[in-house]
């Protein structure tokens, strides 16, 4: 079998940011709330479509966060935070929670938690929750891959999952 490689491709030196997420924007992902207690003891967070298991033995999952972010700031600082994996009747706090034009301290105005085994707030109603400590933060670019122990979980068994696809958020149909 022979291939052949495409000849249009772009070099690595030519590609911007605006390149990069429409290609990676073909590809569906889940869409969750990373969530910690700021310096005060205030509930931060933001929304995130980068979440993945690293490790099942032991239990280490991985985040992705833009320098940027005061919640990546705050999630360091804590040494733990949590993610809360929305279910498709989240869409408008995934969009709250997404906006630089909403505060931290408006973003958890009416959004319903529980505090987790570390005390970081984890949304109730979401298909589930991870509980984790920093284990190790690596600087990728213009964002930080932390790396999360997992320390206690929730699992609801069902659910439709709110996904992210091509800048737009829905539900995955079975």
């Amino acid at each position: 079998m022979s291939t052949t490689a495409p000849t249009d491709l772009t070099t690595p030196a030519a590609i911007s940011g605006a390149e990069l997420r429409a290609a990676a924007s073909h590809f569906p992902t889940g869409v969750a709330i990373v969530s910690t207690l700021g310096h005060i003891g205030q509930p931060v967070g933001c929304t995130i479509s980068s979440f993945l298991s690293v490790s099942l033995d032991p239990p280490i999952v991985a985040v992705s966060l833009s320098r940027r972010s005061s919640t990546a700031e705050q999630v360091i600082a804590r040494g733990s935070f949590g993610i809360s994996v929305l279910s498709s009747t989240q869409r408008g706090i995934a969009h709250v929670f997404a906006s630089r034009d909403v505060d931290h301290d408006q973003r958890f105005a009416g959004v319903h938690w529980r505090a987790g085994s570390s005390g970081v707030p984890l949304l109730e109603n979401a298909l589930s929750s991870l509980d984790c400590d920093v284990q190790e933060v690596v600087a990728a670019g213009d964002h930080y891959l932390v790396l999360g122990a997992v320390t206690s979980l929730f699992a609801a068994g069902w659910g439709t999952p709110l996904v992210h696809h091509q800048g737009t958020m829905g539900s995955l149909h079975r």
